[in-house]
């Protein structure tokens, strides 16, 4: 199944970004899907990097990360 973004929304406290949720949905041709939101913090991001200073893509593929740690 593939997993598309399909929403980001920036959470701001004062002006400066907290987190980031990423809202993530696929499907297959059986009828099964999924659709979730995953929030990415400022710990996830990479050692010096910001939210000013990360790619909307670089934000999606910390959340598909994120959510393979949820799946065991």
């Amino acid at each position: 199944m593939e997993i598309n973004a399909t929403n980001i929304s920036y959470a701001l406290n004062a002006g400066v970004t907290d987190s980031v949720s990423v809202t993530l949905h696929g499907s297959d041709s059986n009828g099964t899907y999924f659709d979730g939101t995953v929030k990415v913090l400022s710990e996830d991001l990479e050692e010096n990097k910001t939210f000013g200073g990360a790619t909307q893509d670089e934000l999606i593929v910390l959340a598909k990360s994120k959510l393979k740690g949820f799946i065991k």
